[in-house]
């Protein structure tokens, strides 16, 4: 059933590069600059980027009226001779963007603002059956936690998995989910009636620190994800790398550890540190009987075997973390994901284990998410945002043809 909460956006992003000419980059540059250091004046933004008032000016109406951008009096100057400087700055009211992350255990969707604020989000257990039914079925249950936002004008759904994606095409890959060539983009499409943006949880969950965390802030930063899945991303000058199809699995990476892989060999990163892994070895030593990573850590307290596995756990971690770090030598590493976030105990153990295991001077550059748990829905949401931030005209059907007074 189509969701009536927001209306099919037109696909001229995705269809034609470089929409929107020089109209749509001097939007999206007046946007940023009100985005990062809002609010402010109209001269203040011609400051930042360069522009021409009469263009700031322009692009400000044009903004306004798409309701990206908003008048902020509360914060006006003057009050003398002469007419108050009235800043603008973001408008959080009206335009929300929804993301899902599909994961093999458990699919998260969320809502965000434009500022990245988020206003909800869901947990289910990943539906079973084919990729298609799995796709109708999370729709479904998307349509109906929009429908719990009706004053909102929801753009979209930034959609977020592991494996191999096709964000072009809209297809994707999914080895563990036994996925291969589906069209997620145009199932999920047509099930909600929202246009979707596709894109590999890792990049996407690197994209939201880039936007919203620490990561933007770094001259060159590593982004490292674990849970079910493990993933590293890399971006520079704020720029996040992308590879052909998805980059930067680590899923075998050799961690040293005597756990045997799929693949034939022991000791790689995902065999060792996956949290369903963990869990059906703990249950077949007799440790604990729930099927839960929190019955691990709960049995911890009493039980030195369970407190060894996580402890071997977490030292795998740091040895995967300070060889990534070591390959690439950011400024900043950033941690992420369950195996990092619902193990808040043994962070010492994975950063002491990354000290003594990294080649390069300095040990002090590592951060944790501050999503915790919401990283999930933060990372989905975000890939729709930037989207909407590099193409605010296209994206929002407002396209229109190159006026040469804003070149």
């Amino acid at each position: 059933m189509r969701s009536r909460v927001g209306r099919r956006l037109p696909a001229s992003v995705r269809d034609v590069p470089g929409a929107g000419g020089v109209r749509e980059s001097n939007a999206a540059a007046v946007l940023a600059a009100a985005r990062r250091e809002g609010p402010l004046s109209r001269a203040e933004i011609a400051r930042l980027t360069g522009l021409s008032m009469p263009t700031v000016s322009r692009q400000i109406t044009a903004l306004t009226d798409l309701a990206l951008l908003r008048e902020a009096p509360e914060v006006a100057t003057g009050g003398g001779i002469g007419r108050p400087t009235v800043p603008v700055r973001l408008d959080e009211n009206v335009i929300a963007a929804c993301g899902v992350h599909i994961g093999i255990v458990t699919t998260t969707y969320g809502l965000t603002t434009l500022s990245g604020r988020l206003l909800g989000s869901e947990r289910i257990p990943t539906p079973q059956g084919s990729a298609a039914d799995v796709l109708r079925a999370i729709g479904d249950e998307v349509s109906t936690f929009l429908a719990e936002w009706p004053q909102r004008r929801i753009i979209g759904i930034g959609l977020a998995i592991g494996g191999q994606v096709d964000a072009e095409r809209g297809r994707l890959d999914h080895g563990p989910l036994d996925w291969h060539g589906v069209p997620a983009r145009d199932v999920l499409e047509e099930v909600t009636g929202l246009a979707v943006h596709l894109d590999g949880h890792v990049p996407a969950m690197a994209t939201a620190e880039l936007l919203f965390g620490v990561s933007g802030r770094a001259a060159s930063s590593l982004y490292f994800y674990a849970r079910e899945m493990t993933g590293v991303a890399v971006a520079v000058d704020g720029v996040l790398h992308r590879g052909p199809g998805q980059s930067g699995s680590i899923a075998h990476l050799p961690v040293g550890s005597d756990v045997r892989c799929d693949c034939g060999r022991t000791g790689c990163l995902e065999a060792t540190v996956a949290e369903r892994a963990v869990v059906e070895r703990a249950r077949d030593a007799g440790i604990i009987t729930g099927s839960e990573l929190s019955d691990l850590v709960a049995a911890a307290d009493a039980d030195p075997r369970a407190r060894g596995m996580l402890t071997e756990r977490a030292r795998a971690l740091g040895r995967a973390i300070a060889m990534t770090r070591d390959l690439v030598n950011p400024e900043l590493v950033v941690l992420g994901g369950q195996a990092i976030t619902e193990t808040p105990a043994y962070l010492d153990t994975v950063l002491a284990e990354f000290a003594s295991s990294t080649m390069l001077p300095g040990t002090d550059l590592i951060t944790v998410t501050r999503f915790g748990r919401n990283v999930q829905a933060m990372a989905a949401c975000t890939g729709l945002l930037t989207q909407l931030y590099d193409h605010p005209l296209s994206l929002l059907g407002a396209g229109a043809p190159h006026d040469r007074r804003d070149a």
